[in-house]
C-alpha cells in the first residue's frame, strides 16, 4: 500500500517549535516596595573591695554633700542606705574619701565622723535626688581651728579617686540576654565594621571584654583629662559600652549584643540626669566625624533645646542612627525628633515599665532592670533604669547596619521598630502610647527587610508574556503534528 505523503507544512512544525522555544522571555527588574517585615538609674554591684587610688584630677564623679537636719549630722551608713540601698556599703564610701581634705580644712579619717558641708565621692552606682554628677565642686580648704594636741593636717588634696568594680562575676545567663537571645541574630555577623559612639562618662579602654575595640574617642566636656574619652572614672559609660559590645569571656555567661562592634567613647557633662546640651551637640559632631553608624546617649536629652534637635537631625543626615532615652512624663514637651532617632523605654522581666514616660514618645522598649554589664577593672555590675535599656537598642542597630551596610540611618531605625514584638496590648497594627512598638527583637530585625525599602524582584514584561504565549502555541502545534504523523 502506498504511504500517503504528509503535507510539506506538517514537516515544518518541528522547526517552528524550535524557533519558538529559542525565544527567551525577557525580564525586567522593577523596584517594588517590600512588604512590611513581620513582627516577630540605679545599680547594685556587690560590695567591692576597697578601690585603688587611681587619680583622675577634675574627673567626673558622683558625690553628695553631707547635711545636717535639726542639729543632727548624717551618719555614713545612712548616706549609704539612701544612695546605695545598702547600709553595709558605707565602707566603700569611706575608702573613696579617706584622707581627702574637706572645705573646712579637715581630712576624712574616721568613718564614724562626718561634718556638715563635707563633699563625699560616691560609688558610680549611687542614685537619688541628693547625688551630684560631674567634676567635683572646687573649693579652697579653710584653715581648721587648732585644738589641743592636734597634729598638722595633710596637704589639701582635690584629686578624685576613681571607683572600681569588684572582681565578682554574675552567675548564670542574665535574664535580658535570655529574653533577647542576640546570638540567634549573629548568623549575619556580630557588628563588625560598625562604630558605636557611647556618649556618656567615658569608657575603660583596657577591659579584655572590649578587646582593643575602644577608640581614643574625645572629651566633649573638657574635664581636664585631655582630649580622649577612653578613660572612665564613674563606670557608667563602661557599663553602657559593655551592653553594646562586650565579647564573651571565660568565667562568665555575659556577652554584649554586638560583640564585634567598635566603641567610640565621648565624654559629656550631666546635670540632674540630663545631658549638657552644649556637650551633647559637640559629642554628636564627634560621632559623625568619626563615622559612627550608631550614637547612644546614656542620659536624658533636652529636646526643648533647639541646638540639640538640630544636632540630632544633622547626625541622622550624616548617616548616624541616634538612640536616646524616652522622656519621662515629668519632662517638658520638646520638639519632634527626626526619623532616625530612636526613643527607648525600659522594662523588667515582667514587662512592666520602669517609669512613666510621656505618652506617645516611646518607640521601642528593652530590658532595664537588674541588667548585667562590665565594671571598671575586671568585675561585673548590675544596674536598673532607662539608661540601661538604651545600649541594648544601640547594639541592635549595630547588628542591623553591619548585616546590611547599605541601610541609611533612618532605615536602620525603621527596621528596629518594624520588627519589635508589638505593643503590650498586642495590637501590632497600632503603636501603643506607652510601649511604642514593644520589645526589640534582634533575630527579626537582622533577618527581615524594613517596610518601605525598595527591593529588586523579577517580573515578566509584556514582551516576555507574548513570547511565552508563542511557545505554548508551538507546543500545541507540535502535539497536533505528532497526531497527524501517527494516522495511517
Amino acid at each position: 500500500m502506498t504511504r500517503r505523503r504528509r503535507p510539506r507544512r506538517a514537516r515544518l512544525l518541528p522547526g517552528l517549535l524550535l524557533c519558538c522555544l529559542g525565544v527567551v522571555a525577557p525580564t525586567v527588574a522593577v523596584p517594588a516596595a517590600a512588604a512590611p517585615a513581620s513582627s516577630a538609674g540605679s545599680a547594685a554591684p556587690s560590695a567591692p573591695a576597697p578601690p585603688g587610688r587611681d587619680v583622675a584630677p577634675g574627673g567626673f564623679v558622683k558625690y553628695v554633700v553631707v547635711r545636717a537636719e535639726q542639729g543632727r549630722v548624717d551618719h555614713l551608713w545612712e548616706i549609704a542606705l539612701r544612695v546605695l540601698g545598702d547600709a553595709q556599703r558605707y565602707l566603700e564610701i569611706f575608702a573613696l574619701n579617706k584622707g581627702r581634705v574637706q572645705p573646712d580644712g579637715i581630712p576624712v579619717t574616721d568613718p564614724g565622723v562626718l561634718r556638715p558641708g563635707w563633699i563625699l565621692v560616691l560609688p558610680w552606682d549611687a542614685v537619688g535626688a541628693e547625688v551630684g554628677y560631674g567634676p567635683l565642686p572646687a573649693f579652697t580648704p579653710a584653715s581648721p581651728t587648732p585644738s589641743k594636741g592636734s597634729r598638722p593636717t595633710a596637704a589639701p588634696n582635690s584629686d578624685v579617686v576613681c571607683t572600681v568594680a569588684s572582681r565578682r562575676r554574675v552567675s548564670g545567663v542574665p535574664w535580658a540576654q535570655l529574653r533577647l537571645t542576640p546570638e540567634v541574630a549573629w548568623t549575619r555577623g556580630k557588628g563588625a565594621g560598625v562604630s558605636v559612639a557611647v556618649i556618656d562618662s567615658g569608657v575603660d579602654g583596657t577591659l579584655p571584654a572590649l578587646g582593643g575595640r575602644v577608640r581614643p574617642g574625645a572629651d566633649a566636656a573638657g574635664t581636664g583629662e585631655g582630649s580622649r574619652g577612653d578613660r572612665d572614672c564613674t563606670g557608667h559609660g563602661t557599663a553602657m559600652a559593655g551592653i553594646v559590645a562586650a565579647a564573651a569571656q571565660r568565667g562568665t555567661d555575659f556577652v554584649g549584643v554586638a560583640p564585634e562592634a567598635t566603641i567610640v567613647p565621648v565624654k559629656i557633662g550631666v546635670s540632674g540626669g540630663v545631658a549638657d546640651s552644649a556637650d551633647l551637640v559637640t559629642a554628636l559632631r564627634v560621632a559623625t566625624t568619626q563615622r559612627a553608624g550608631v550614637a547612644m546617649v546614656g542620659a536624658s536629652v533636652d529636646t526643648t533645646d533647639k541646638r540639640v534637635v538640630a544636632a540630632l537631625r544633622a547626625a541622622v543626615d550624616r548617616g548616624t542612627t541616634v538612640v536616646v532615652a524616652a522622656p519621662a512624663a515629668t519632662a517638658a514637651k520638646g520638639a519632634a525628633l527626626p526619623e532616625g532617632v530612636l526613643r527607648v523605654g525600659a522594662v523588667g522581666p515582667d514587662d512592666r515599665l520602669t517609669e512613666v514616660y510621656r505618652p506617645g514618645e516611646v518607640d521601642v522598649v528593652a530590658p532595664g532592670v537588674d541588667v548585667v554589664s562590665l565594671g571598671i577593672g575586671s568585675g561585673e555590675v548590675e544596674g536598673s533604669g532607662t539608661d540601661y535599656a538604651v545600649p541594648f537598642v544601640a547594639g541592635l542597630v549595630a547588628l542591623v547596619r553591619s548585616s546590611e551596610p547599605r541601610l541609611g540611618a533612618a532605615e536602620a531605625a525603621a527596621r528596629v521598630m518594624a520588627t519589635a514584638d508589638g505593643a503590650a496590648a498586642g495590637a501590632r497594627s497600632q503603636r501603643d502610647r506607652e510601649y511604642g512598638w514593644g520589645m526589640i527583637n534582634p533575630a527579626a530585625a537582622v533577618n527581615a527587610k524594613p517596610a518601605g525599602v525598595t527591593a529588586t524582584v523579577e517580573r515578566r514584561s509584556p514582551a516576555g508574556a507574548i513570547a511565552a504565549l508563542v511557545a505554548i502555541l508551538a507546543l500545541a502545534a507540535l502535539a497536533v503534528g505528532l497526531r497527524l504523523r501517527r494516522r495511517p
